[in-house]
């Protein structure tokens, strides 16, 4: 039989034969521990790495998050297996207890997101010199489609840059802020290089800065500026919600010009002075409106030369539309504003709309009507579903339990506009609307009288339609109801004499209530007005209300009113019930949408 011989190298036997002796010798004398460039590893640990040169790391193995998910796990023997994931850039480790891969960076791990270019824009102004503050940010619109970790930069080459970090809760769009540092050094637009979680964000066209010189000086007038646009709750700001500012410039440079933030909205705007002299600037909002206060926007610029550099303007948003309740006479002559020009005045959105050119911002009345006689438990039952505004009108006549149904109506801030010349009827309404039986009416003048409002600064007389403080309203067709006894609570609008009688007559012919939202007139027919075009009758005596289509049913004066007497000639005294009744509506909006009986 032939014998076989095994052979091998001397040297490869004398390594092996080190390494067996070695391994065994170091391990006994080190309790297990390996160590790789150390002669002493730590007696804690299995494996000690030391870094010969403090120049090198380690690699464990790298794998991309599908190659990580495509691992079959013995979930017996694999807790603690760690990789390193290249997709989401960080440590993972298969926790046992959780039954799912972990990762360092945090329980979620990196997000995945796009970024939305068109919708994302550096804010704030940059000036040369002048250090970022937290106006100046990076407004990026992303989509969101894995919650996680994110980390967000902009870079630029000029001496500032964007750095944000956070997590995503919820997947789908929405907006990070990333907050500006440092300071601009050059005059320039610099494109904004976005990085977004590591990847590289390619934006046509690039998210861009303009640099600015330093600031000149200029003078504002916020007095004579002009806010654009219509504003209305929940829908957001915008471009053409702008603030036109006249300045008046006395050294050139740059400038800034920004708003403190009110209910949800701000504006601001920035560039460089090319001339001296008085120009208008423009500020773009932004923002949506939360409310429908008015807005006083405190406006703050960066004029150098020590002078004044605040100013403020109210912004007006739209309010929502109000339910009116109307009772008279529903014929073409529109006693109760349910008809007739009278109607069509509200209804125009020259005057309350939500249009830019709209006197009032609003959007509009829905109408409801309980005709000229309803009966008790109908008024009350209308009352009940309360309406934010009720106007009365000619020929209702409502009882005492009718009046103490419209006085509780009142006490719950509800709006009302009466407008009653019916003795018995004005008597009940004041008496229980002012809880003061001795209150009495009495016939006044006739058709034709003209009287003289009163010189007080009050929201109807000195409205938005016009200021008719020391003008005149005029009688319809039949007589005026004058009351007296009223001793407090109330302003006076216009007293029992007419200026064109020379007959003595004494009380009160129009008032507002101070404590309830309540406005009366003794005369029914103070709306009155049977040509539906809105044109002036041709009667001195008669239909007073005047407010063309031509203009969009905007209030005029009836320019030739009243009978003769007293030192005037018949027709020759111009009379303002249109434009008060306008006024009176928007009074009545703002009542009902501030202290009515809807506020919420």
């Amino acid at each position: 039989m032939m014998s076989t011989k095994f052979t091998m190298p001397p040297i490869k036997v004398l390594l092996i034969t080190l390494i067996f002796a070695f391994g065994k010798y170091y391990s006994q004398g080190t309790n297990g521990a390996v160590g790789i460039n150390t002669t002493t590893p730590n007696a804690n640990s299995v494996l000690d790495i030391v870094s010969g040169n403090n120049n090198k790391g380690i690699f464990i193995p790298r794998l991309t998050e599908a190659q990580r998910n495509a691992i079959v796990i013995n979930t017996s023997q694999d807790d603690g297996l760690t990789v390193y994931n290249t997709t989401e850039d960080c440590l993972n480790y298969w926790s046992l207890a959780d039954n799912e891969w972990k990762s360092v960076c945090g329980q979620m791990g990196k997000s995945v997101f796009t970024v939305d270019c068109p919708n994302s824009k550096a804010m704030g102004s940059y000036v040369k010199g002048k250090d970022l503050t937290n106006s100046n940010y990076l407004s990026i619109a992303v989509n969101v489609t894995k919650i996680g970790n994110y980390t967000i930069t902009g870079t630029t080459s000029n001496g500032y840059n964007f750095y944000g970090t956070g997590v995503f809760l919820n997947t789908g769009t929405q907006t990070v802020q990333v907050p500006g540092q440092g300071n601009p050094q050059n005059i320039q637009t610099d494109n904004i290089a976005i990085d977004a979680n590591g990847t590289e964000v390619t934006c046509t066209p690039a998210v861009s800065v303009t640099v600015l010189s330093p600031s000149g000086t200029y003078t504002m007038s916020c007095g004579s500026a002009t806010v654009n646009g219509v504003y209305k709750v929940g829908t957001a700001l915008t471009s053409s919600n702008t603030i036109t500012l006249p300045v008046n410039v006395s050294a050139l440079g740059s400038y800034t010009i920004t708003t403190n933030t009110v209910d949800g909205i701000s504006f601001s705007g920035s560039g460089t002075f090319t001339s001296t002299g008085n120009q208008n600037i423009t500020l773009n909002g932004s923002g949506t409106p939360s409310s429908t206060s008015v807005k006083t926007i405190t406006i703050t610029s960066d004029s150098q030369g020590g002078v004044s550099t605040t100013c403020s303007v109210n912004v007006i948003v739209v309010i929502p539309k109000k339910t009116v309740l109307h009772i008279g006479l529903e014929t073409v002559y529109g006693y109760s504003a349910y008809t007739g020009p009278s109607r069509s005045l509200m209804d125009s959105p020259t005057n309350f709309g939500v249009t830019a050119s709209s006197i009032i911002k609003s959007e509009g009345f829905n109408h409801i009507s309980l005709g000229n006689a309803p009966s008790s438990a109908a008024l009350q039952t209308a009352l009940n579903n309360k309406p934010d505004i009720v106007v009365i009108g000619y020929s209702y006549t409502p009882n005492t339990t009718d009046a103490g149904n419209i006085a509780s109506y009142l006490n719950k801030k509800g709006v009302v506009i009466a407008f009653v010349d019916d003795v018995t009827t004005s008597q009940n309404l004041l008496r229980g609307i002012f809880s003061d039986p001795t209150i009495s009416a009495a016939n006044g003048a006739g058709a034709g009288s003209v009287y003289a409002l009163s010189n007080s600064d009050d929201p109807v007389l000195n409205g938005p339609f016009g200021d008719v403080r020391g003008k005149n309203w005029g009688e319809d067709a039949s007589t005026t109801v004058n009351v007296s006894g009223l001793t407090s609570g109330f302003t006076p609008y216009s007293f029992a004499q007419p200026i064109n009688s020379t007959t003595s007559r004494t009380g009160i012919s129009g008032l507002r209530s101070t404590n309830l939202n309540f406005v009366w007139f003794g005369d029914g027919g103070f709306l009155s007005n049977e040509n539906a075009n809105g044109n002036q009758y041709t009667s001195n005596t008669i239909e007073p209300f005047v407010a063309p289509s031509s203009g969009g049913y905007l209030p005029v004066q009836k320019s030739a009113y009243g009978y003769a007497g007293n030192g005037y000639t018949a027709g020759s005294m111009q009379v303002q019930n249109s434009i008060l009744f306008a006024n009176m509506l928007a009074w009545a909006i703002q009542q009902a949408e501030f202290n009515g009986i809807n506020t919420q």
